[in-house]
């Protein structure tokens, strides 16, 4: 039975190497503009190509909780020209382990996560959708059908990590943070600190195809600042397993420099100011 004080075996296995065992979708890259995509990424970090990448996946057997549906958008990007990973924008959650899902990643790990209000995603033979919605607006909606990519040359930059059958490694960029509030009631983010998450996973299944993708905007959500210039192509992929396994602390960053960029992925407008947004229950 649980207690409000967890016994010494729950504190040892609390968030004990989450793996996202068993997950399937569509992944996805578009072209998009440069100079808008440069603005969203903070130094030290350096885009390496203007592309949105993507994924929309059934997480079938997560460690951490019940299975549920998440939806990423990320870039690729370098650190100091040695390190190359992903640097994810905003990732959406839906179904019975998304709050699991959620509180794995926001407070265990400093990805951007927050809730949607629904996600498909559907197969039928050769072509599967996928849609996402939040505030009353259809912030993803994408297809796929198996054949021919768009653009094939997009499959040189994840060969590596979608290599059939083999273990293959992949990093994502994150910022860590603290919220500390003042004397006068403002909360501020302190302790900001750039890391390196860093994954293993197994494909055991990758069918490319063309892309079709249209992408919108709510106030909490700017997916619609990305524009789809060219679709370059998709995939749908099998991860048996994929097991975040280590966190390197790369270093400190300002943290008033910093502040622009956290707050969007991790938060709605509503902690801003929220006698301006008006609520229906």
């Amino acid at each position: 039975m649980a207690s409000f004080v967890a016994s010494e075996e729950d504190v040892k296995n609390f968030l004990k190497s989450p793996s996202m065992n068993d997950q399937e979708g569509i992944g996805f890259a578009y072209a998009t503009d440069e100079a808008i995509l440069k603005k969203l990424i903070p130094a030290p970090l350096q885009l390496m190509a203007p592309v949105v990448c993507g994924y929309v996946v059934h997480m079938g057997k997560p460690t951490f909780g019940a299975p549920y549906l998440e939806q990423s958008l990320f870039v690729l990007v370098s650190y100091q020209g040695k390190m190359m990973g992903a640097y994810p924008l905003e990732l959406l959650l839906h179904g019975p382990g998304a709050e699991a899902g959620l509180t794995a990643g926001r407070e265990g790990a400093g990805i951007p996560k927050k809730l949607a209000d629904n996600i498909e995603l559907r197969r039928n033979d050769n072509s599967a959708s996928a849609v996402v919605d939040r505030h009353g607006k259809r912030l993803l909606d994408l297809s796929w059908t198996a054949g021919e990519l768009n653009d094939p040359s997009i499959m040189k930059q994840f060969a590596g990590q979608l290599a059939l059958n083999k273990e293959a490694e992949m990093s994502s960029f994150f910022f860590n943070y603290d919220l500390d509030q003042h004397e006068d009631g403002t909360n501020h983010f302190t302790n900001v600190e750039l890391v390196s998450t860093q994954m293993r996973n197994l494909a055991d299944r990758v069918e490319p195809g063309s892309l079709s993708i249209k992408v919108d905007s709510t106030d909490d959500d700017p997916f619609g600042e990305l524009p789809v210039l060219k679709p370059l192509g998709a995939a749908w992929f099998h991860f048996a397993t994929s097991t975040m396994y280590n966190t390197l602390k790369l270093e400190s960053v300002d943290a008033d420099k910093m502040a622009p960029y956290l707050i969007t992925g991790h938060y709605d407008r509503g902690v801003i100011n929220p006698a301006a947004t008006a609520y229906m229950i």
